[in-house]
């Protein structure tokens, strides 16, 4: 469907739904003979993508490996695998019933459980299981508060904030979602206070959130592992270096090196010759330029000239 004109004014339109958007916020990926990445159509999220992928595959109009290909891609994205988004055929202007709001809350319907980091005040850290909430009115979302040790005097949701941590120069395409309960009634956490800089206290709570596009906002939360933390808040340590040798018995092997290299030269040179002694040698007295001319003179005078070819000829012998 892509890019439509209404009245003077563009909007895109969902290539699975045919819901109108303002922008084209998520692609078909493809690529080329060279590698190169092409973005086609438009789609309203990720689960719209993998659901007409899903269907093409069953009508067998691409192969499975091209489906493959694109959950790879999408998953590389989102950070997760994506389940498929309702047929078209359910939404209330084709033959359904389901609206707008109806789709999106069935897309963004968690099944599955993510892992998240957990840091205690007495400064453990340990991997959670956190399983999302199907039971109360199916809303498929994550309740961290029930991970959390909740205060006695507090009957509030806990707070959270997104710390945009990069490693390197390098950016990221996801946010640490840190999730604990605002209050100072519970025990400091001095672990936590010092990774983000500001004072916390009680369970602290880490996972990942995608930065994905969506036509209706939306929060997809992730795993974030034990590895994962390690890796954005523990400094890697410098490699010890291991002395194999003392300075001592380094200067002992070098001495015998030395000594057992001088043996060999010794050993190699026994049967050699000084210049002078050698037959082929011939020692020379000291010259200079002058005597050298002399000589050179004298020796082209005791050449006998040879007379030209015109004068032999002439006068034979």
């Amino acid at each position: 469907m892509g890019k439509r004109k209404l009245n003077g004014t563009s909007f895109y339109q969902c290539d699975w739904t045919g819901f109108p958007m303002k922008s084209a916020h998520c692609y078909w990926p493809s690529w080329s003979s060279t590698g190169k990445l092409f973005k086609k159509g438009s789609y309203c999220n990720w689960e719209s993508v993998v659901a007409h992928a899903t269907q093409q595959r069953a009508k067998e109009l691409i192969t499975q490996e091209e489906l493959d290909k694109v959950m790879e891609h999408i998953e590389g994205i989102t950070g997760t695998v994506v389940e498929p988004a309702p047929h078209y055929e359910e939404l209330a202007h084709t033959k359904g019933r389901m609206s707008a709001q109806d789709f999106h809350n069935a897309c963004v319907f968690q099944k599955h459980p993510i892992t998240g980091v957990k840091i205690s005040p007495a400064g453990e850290v340990f991997e959670v299981l956190i399983h999302p909430d199907t039971t109360s009115e199916c809303t498929g979302r994550f309740r961290f508060e029930h991970y959390l040790h909740k205060p006695f005097s507090y009957h509030g949701a806990p707070n959270s904030f997104h710390s945009m941590r990069k490693k390197g120069n390098k950016g990221t395409d996801r946010d640490l979602s840190v999730w604990y309960y605002a209050v100072k009634d519970l025990p400091h956490n001095p672990h936590a206070s010092n990774l983000f800089k500001m004072q916390l206290y009680g369970d602290v709570l880490l996972v990942q959130q995608s930065r994905e596009q969506s036509f209706f906002p939306r929060e997809r939360y992730i795993s974030f592992t034990k590895t994962h933390f390690d890796e954005q808040f523990c400094k890697k340590r410098k490699r010890q270096e291991i002395q194999c040798m003392s300075m001592s018995g380094y200067a002992e092997a070098r001495e015998q090196m030395q000594a057992a290299l001088n043996q060999y030269e010794a050993t190699a040179a026994q049967a050699a010759l000084r210049p002078q002694e050698m037959a082929s040698t011939q020692k020379v007295g000291q010259t200079d330029g002058r005597i050298l001319a002399k000589k050179l003179k004298a020796r082209v005078a005791a050449q006998t000239p040879t007379p030209p070819a015109a004068v032999l000829e002439a006068h034979p012998r």
